[in-house]
């Protein structure tokens, strides 16, 4: 009977062996080819060059409505590139109403809708820093498109995008010497910033606070806040931009 038993399992072992499907091959992904021709958003953005910015803002709104919805690596890049062309194109056309609801209207609401939250935060972020160095003086339109943003971020629970905004916020605020909004606001988002522990954002917001501190003429308190940028700046890479500005403020 042992014998018997052996040969069975002998038997069985190459029996369960064979039952078993062959592995599928790995297919390569479909969506490559499909990525991408977009030569034809390409040859657009690269059209408007020579334009007037009248003639461009049509065109790159074309690009970011296109019919075909593509969103692939290549298809994104040119949007990305279009949002920004357009949104200098409005500051140069003197379009300031049209730039307030680019971000948070129909214009790009698909384009954001189809790529990462991350990717969104830097879009809006860089067209924001855009604006302002197109539009230095332009502090109401600024500060409208602030509102704007941050009230769709609330909207879409974007908190991350959020406080970035509500800082370029307070730095508008206190440019337009609106001292009590703008340390209201910097002290909220003071304490959501505190327990992210996120330093980057508290270098700004605690420059901003300075800021604030030293135009109220709170002086010990504009240097406390000071001493907090600096300290949270000691442990990150800081932009040369934003270093300048606090040597500035130390002297």
């Amino acid at each position: 009977s042992k014998t018997t038993m052996s040969e069975s399992m002998e038997v069985d072992t190459p029996a369960a062996s064979t039952s078993a499907p062959p592995p599928e091959p790995v297919q390569p992904a479909a969506e490559e080819d499909e990525e991408e021709d977009c030569s034809d958003l390409a040859d657009l953005l690269d059209s408007i060059s020579d334009a007037t910015p009248a003639d461009k803002i049509p065109i790159l709104t074309s690009i970011l409505n296109e019919p075909k919805n593509r969103y692939g690596s290549t298809a994104a890049a040119l949007k990305e590139r279009a949002v920004y062309a357009l949104a200098r194109a409005y500051c140069e056309d003197n379009r300031h109403d049209a730039v307030v609801t680019l971000l948070t209207g129909e214009t790009c609401a698909p384009f954001f809708a189809n790529i990462t939250k991350a990717k969104t935060a830097k879009v809006v972020r860089a067209v924001l820093d855009s604006v302002c160095a197109l539009a230095p003086e332009e502090l109401d339109m600024q500060a409208q498109i602030c509102q704007n943003i941050i009230a769709w971020c609330r909207a879409e629970k974007r908190s991350f995008l959020r406080q970035r905004v509500e800082a370029k916020m307070a730095s508008v605020l206190f440019q337009q010497d609106k001292y009590g909004e703008a340390l209201t606001l910097v002290d909220r988002l003071l304490v959501e910033l505190k327990k992210l522990d996120d330093k980057q954002l508290l270098v700004e917001v605690h420059l901003v606070e300075s800021k604030i501190h030293h135009g109220l003429r709170g002086m010990a308190k504009s240097k406390a806040a000071l001493t907090a940028s600096r300290t949270s700046a000691n442990a990150i890479y800081v932009a040369p931009s934003l270093q300048s500005q606090i040597d500035m403020m130390s002297g």
